[in-house]
């Protein structure tokens, strides 16, 4: 009867490829996903549109008819042929800044994909072992049952006191309770699962989920640091909006050189043939462009500094996360050293015997029947928490595949 608690509550040494699938599949149809592949896209576009030439041609035809002084009419024309010219390597900046933000909404769907699948890989763990902690929860108020059923008998009986009747019965409720918490929070677990892969509803199978084990010898590359410098797609995001600011602060400076606009133009007037050429330059007196040129260099002044407090941050949550790793790995070790699944197992069991031999009282099987519990959630809470800080060192360094990284089936 009690034996019937104690479920391995080491990860299933079945297929590894449970938790990898649900990352596949959240990296291919997530609507945040798909709305990052739209904002690509949509910086495509723009880029295509910043390199063209600024200006298209112009022509314009003028006919009029006129009647003249002298009596009679005249048919005139006039055709003019006009072309703006950008000066000051504006169409160059205007590319360059297009080109950098294409390249940041390229960084940012990638931190959009990195993004969920830490999410989604968060969403598995915690869905997995909120199930295991409900069977746990769920077995031990099943048994404190049928303990409470059995002294009910002995207590009709006259084999038990009605203070071991109370005290089974206390325990049963606290047991029942504590199912209920561990089912409602299944509940929430499977919702935040179906949100992580982008799904508003649907059914999961909770006796298909399986994890692979966490090799705990496993850590990650020295150089850390440097890795996060180079692969973090945040950082990338914030180096190409850095040079798409530095672009547009040049492209500022050469807006204060106005464009010219060149023109010719060909007609009869009154019989005469007219041919004129001309080049119009605007007058930069009323407005020098200088504020939007201040506004622009402090927007690269802004985003420079902004890449630097970012790059300092990072090295502490490289440190913090290492660290944090490595303890998890430590504890998860000496866990699984110190036999603890084996001596819960072990306490529940002795426990019946020494009960059912009449060694124990009631309330002494009661405390080592939770005292076994607590055991058990220990242990999956130390896995638990291996598993987190293992997606959390990967999320940090920006490389996902580490969340698979030194597991085994």
């Amino acid at each position: 009867m009690i034996s019937g608690v104690l479920l391995c509550i080491q990860p299933l040494t079945t297929q590894a490829t449970s938790l990898q699938s649900v990352l596949e599949a959240v990296a291919s149809t997530h609507p945040e996903l798909q709305m990052a592949d739209q904002q690509v896209r949509s910086a495509s576009g723009n880029r295509d549109e910043q390199t063209a030439y600024a200006y298209n041609p112009e022509l314009s035809l003028e006919p009029q008819r006129r009647r003249l002084n002298g009596g009679g009419k005249t048919n005139d024309y006039y055709i003019t042929l006009s072309q703006g010219i950008e000066i000051g390597g504006k169409r160059g900046y205007r590319a360059q800044s297009a080109e950098a933000a294409l390249n940041a909404a390229r960084q940012r769907r990638e931190l959009v994909h990195q993004q969920l699948i830490s999410k989604a890989a968060k969403a598995y763990v915690q869905l997995y072992f909120a199930n295991q902690a409900y069977t746990l929860r769920r077995q031990q108020s099943d048994m404190l049952a049928r303990v409470n059923h059995a002294v009910s008998q002995k207590l009709a009986l006259g084999e038990a006191s009605r203070l071991d009747t109370n005290l089974a019965s206390s325990a049963y409720a606290s047991a029942l309770n504590a199912t209920v918490v561990a089912s409602q929070q299944l509940m929430q677990a499977k919702q935040q699962y179906l949100l992580a892969l982008g799904q508003s509803q649907g059914v999961v199978q909770l006796s298909e989920l399986v994890m692979p084990q966490l090799d705990t010898g496993w850590q990650p590359p020295e150089d850390a640091y440097h890795i996060a410098l180079e692969s973090r797609p945040d950082l990338a995001a914030l180096r190409a909006k850095l040079r798409q600011f530095n672009a547009q602060a040049e492209l500022a400076g050469a807006a204060r050189i106005p464009d010219i606009t060149l023109s010719a133009m060909t007609g009869r007037e009154a019989g005469d043939q007219l041919i004129k050429v001309g080049v119009t330059v605007p007058l930069p007196v009323l407005n020098s462009h200088r504020g939007a040129y201040e506004a622009a260099l402090a927007q690269s002044e802004r985003a420079s500094t902004g890449l630097a407090w970012s790059e300092q941050q990072l090295r502490f949550a490289v440190d913090s996360a290492v660290q944090n790793h490595a303890n998890a790995m430590q504890a998860l070790a000496n866990a699984q050293q110190s036999g603890m699944q084996k001596s819960a197992q072990e306490t529940i069991t002795l426990a019946q015997k020494a009960y059912d031999a009449g060694e124990i009282d009631l309330e002494e099987l009661v405390v080592h029947i939770r005292q076994g519990l607590d055991a058990r959630m220990t242990a999956l809470e130390i896995i638990r928490q291996g598993w987190l800080t293992r997606i959390r060192l990967a999320e940090v360094l920006g490389h996902p595949e580490y969340i698979l990284k030194g597991t085994h089936s």
